[in-house]
């Protein structure tokens, strides 16, 4: 039990001790004008209410002593400068009091209601949380609570809170509003009630666009949990906006709108809704005929497209057939007659190929493309900062997998055979990534270094890496100038290379390095990447002796 002290800290105490601070604390709190006694009696009255301490009857105890109805008193008060401290500390204890209350059972008694109405609207983001986790319990009762919930006012503040000017406020109620519809069956009882229906359609359909910003973002996140939830909602016309946002005037509202969107999109019910709505139609429509408009815009579809490819739930290959994503990536980078890109669309579109190409299911489609034709080709004239980007892209797609099939090992063997040029001849790639992996920009030898790591897991990358003595020896090499994560980088290389060797040797029975690159490249492993070799120093004195 924590003594009350001068400062609001504690220090804790136990046996009867603890009961009588907590007996004396009971039957003084009424009395108490000071801040800071109002505080320390708070502290020991929260700390009765938690762990070994809590129980049934320590809380009946409390409020035979103080009613709820004080405790509520304390929240209107004025505290001076320690009021928010004391406001936070009875929310708190009352959220304890009031834990193994359902709200069924709140409601019955009218002083309790009346205070959660007031909770509810008020100013105080702390107070109106405790209001909240008060409605929050109505998910775990009967649906007819949660019926006779939507026909008071209860729930009119609930989804009124959405609208507050408060981020906490409004945010904290937009989770209480997703709680209440978690289920199919609530969501129904939801929308089928006509004054709850129109107070959410309402906002959704917001002059303000940041409040209407907030509950389509509230209703996507309830539409992404299941296809019928989808339907449910686009069937009431609860979804509309989402579509008609796209075509809003105004840019933010457009890059906000496509932002949920790319949220929702990477899950199965959200691609469906894009798909089946017309929203990648319009999406497909604004890149052929409006990319040089908006480009705060035109990034956002791109890194759209970007999630919907790297979600695994998402029949990318399907859209893109239906689409041409990578038609129109490609499209935006490399440009045409009405279209130039520049240096951060590039940038982005790579990012967004890396995304797609990263996901296994569609490493096939993606490296058999036209879009990577030109994305191996744009490689050559690129500076450096969007080199950087480059690697990183193609490190995700040799990344595809953590543990590469024969067949992913096939797919991006023809993939980076492509991106090597003459198969018989020394791997110019490889060339130009050791020329960066030793730049003296970090992030570019950085960039280079996260494109060999997932190369050594595969044993054409072993092979290409091994054949070029420099490669060894740059990766052998403990120059002391590199940087702290270009040898942790250098060590990764090193190891995966040694594994994928002893995994194909264990297979095949076929040896990727020599006995002595395994040997060099084994020690260097052993000893980690920050090893030094000792060195004796000889004084003056000794070599003038």
């Amino acid at each position: 039990m924590p003594t009350a002290t001068n400062n609001g800290e504690s220090a804790t105490t136990n046996g009867d001790s603890g009961v009588a601070q907590l007996d004396h604390i009971l039957t003084s709190f009424t009395t108490l004008t000071d801040p800071l006694a109002i505080n320390d009696a708070l502290l020991v009255i929260e700390y009765s209410l938690q762990g070994p301490n809590a129980t049934a009857q320590t809380t009946q105890k409390i409020l035979s002593f103080i009613p709820l109805g004080y405790f509520l008193q304390v929240l209107q008060q004025d505290h001076g400068y320690d009021t928010e401290q004391i406001v936070n500390r009875t929310c708190h204890v009352l959220e304890l009091l009031l834990k193994d209350q359902p709200y069924s059972t709140l409601v019955q008694d009218e002083f309790l209601v009346a205070a959660l109405a007031q909770a509810l609207d008020s100013p105080s983001p702390r107070v109106r949380a405790l209001g909240l986790s008060q409605i929050d319990k109505v998910s775990d009762e009967d649906l007819s609570v949660l019926r006779t919930l939507l026909f008071s006012p209860v729930f009119k503040a609930v989804v009124g809170g959405i609208g507050s000017g408060s981020i906490t406020i409004a945010e904290r109620s937009k989770k209480s509003l997703l709680k209440i519809c978690q289920t199919q069956e609530r969501l129904e009882a939801v929308i089928n009630n006509t004054e709850a229906f129109n107070q959410i359609k309402d906002l959704a359909n917001s002059r303000d666009s940041i409040v209407q910003l907030r509950m389509i973002e509230a209703l996507t996140e309830i539409a992404s949990k299941s296809s019928s939830t989808t339907h449910l909602l686009d069937s009431k016309s609860l979804l509309d906006p989402l579509k008609s946002g796209l075509t809003s005037t105004d840019i933010l509202t457009r890059f906000n709108i496509l932002e949920i969107l790319a949220e929702f999109g990477t899950t199965l019910s959200g691609s469906e809704f894009l798909d089946h709505s017309g929203v990648l139609a319009r999406i497909a429509d604004v890149v052929e005929n409006e990319a040089g408009q908006d480009s705060l815009g035109l990034n956002a579809i791109v890194k759209l497209y970007g999630k919907l490819g790297a979600a695994e739930q998402v029949d990318f290959v399907t859209l893109d057939m239906k689409y041409q994503i990578l038609g129109q990536l490609e499209r935006l980078l490399v440009g045409d007659d009405d279209y130039e890109p520049d240096e951060s669309s590039k940038v982005e579109v790579m990012s967004t190929i890396g995304l797609i190409g990263g996901n296994v299911q569609n490493v096939e489609w993606v490296s058999q493309s036209q879009c990577s034709e030109e994305f191996i080709i744009t490689l050559q004239s690129l500076p450096r900062d969007a080199k950087v980007a480059w690697y990183h892209s193609l490190a995700q797609i040799l990344a595809c997998s953590p543990d590469p099939s024969e067949e992913t090992e096939r797919i991006i063997s023809e993939f980076y055979t492509r991106l090597d040029g003459d198969p018989n001849s020394q791997s110019a790639f490889i060339t130009r990534l050791l020329t960066s992996a030793k730049s003296q920009s970090q992030e570019l030898a950085m960039s280079a270094l996260s494109v060999m790591i997932p190369l050594a897991h595969y044993s054409f990358g072993i092979q290409k890496m091994a054949a070029q003595r420099d490669v060894l020896t740059f990766l052998l090499d403990r120059n002391s100038e590199q940087s702290h994560s270009e040898k942790v980088a250098k060590h990764e290389v090193i190891t995966a290379m040694l594994k994928t060797a002893e995994e194909v040797k264990k297979s095949t029975g076929t040896d990727l390095l020599t006995a002595d690159q395994v040997s060099r490249l084994d020690l260097h492993r052993r000893q980690g990447p920050f090893y030094q070799r000792a060195t004796a120093t000889v004084s003056i004195q000794d070599i003038a002796a």
